[in-house]
């Protein structure tokens, strides 16, 4: 048995970046669907016929317990997933959300794919932990194409980030959630243009503190699966996250469209 982590592309391995770093001995399974990244302009029907059929390959593979390392299914298709699957599913949205509030003074920002921030589901999550706090959503259709292509720090990237945080400027943010977990890759570039005065959240830090209950000795085989092109995948893994620790990458799509 072991976790189970999917998401879009490799936007996910921030989480077993963090499961790495708190559980180095946990076996992970990794599912990126390199071949239709960005889930972040798909409509919910379409996320939940593909994360249900991700979910089911996990399983199969032998996850005791998965993560869905994307805050697009885990803003639309959760909820189904859960009910469909027996085996647990931990979301990332939630725990970003509350962690938030709890390091917020009351104006939070948050930075996402069309489709999350579209769904209003952070905005209600932190509403439902403090109903006074002031949320600013921003979409930022741009950013996972840049960090798929291992692109972190350009000119070029800087430009459409300030773009993008100009609102949460403007309205005195002390907080931003990086709402898709592509975007801590991004991290040290996001914290050079915000500076100390805004803390940043990575919701993968809160949702591997819940992973830590469903843990336990693990003997499966630790493997990284992509759907689309692993030469690709494994140029732009080796820029961004070169210590991964999968002595396996296969490329392997178990979606019939």
């Amino acid at each position: 048995m072991a976790v189970g982590v999917f998401d879009s592309g490799i936007g996910g391995m921030t989480v077993v970046r963090e499961i790495r770093k708190r559980f180095p001995g946990e076996k992970i399974i990794y599912f990126g669907d390199t071949k239709r990244v960005p889930y972040g302009n798909k409509s919910k029907e379409e996320l939940i016929r593909l994360s249900e059929q991700v979910v089911a390959f996990l399983i199969a593979q032998g996850a005791k317990v998965i993560i869905d390392a994307c805050n697009t299914t885990s803003a639309l298709a959760l909820p189904h997933l859960r009910e469909k699957f027996t085996t647990p599913i931990i979301g990332v949205l939630e725990p970003g959300a509350e962690h938030a509030v709890q390091e917020s003074t009351g104006k939070i920002g948050v930075i996402a794919t069309k489709a999350t921030i579209d769904s209003h589901c952070y905005t209600s999550k932190i509403m439902e932990k403090d109903k006074d706090t002031d949320v600013t959503a921003v979409a930022c259709p741009k950013l996972v194409g840049f960090i798929e292509d291992g692109d972190l720090d350009s000119d070029y990237l800087k430009r459409i980030l300030k773009s993008y945080l100009n609102e949460i400027f403007l309205n005195n943010c002390d907080t931003l959630i990086m709402g898709c977990t592509h975007y801590p890759f991004l991290a040290d570039t996001i914290n050079q243009l915000v500076g100390e005065e805004i803390k940043l959240i990575d919701p993968a830090i809160p949702t591997v503190d819940i992973l830590e209950g469903y843990l336990e000795e693990s003997q499966s085989e630790e493997i990284c699966y992509v759907s689309g092109d692993l030469h690709e995948f494994n140029n732009t893994l080796m820029k961004v996250f070169p210590n991964h620790g999968f002595e396996k990458i296969v490329e392997f799509d178990p979606i019939v469209d």
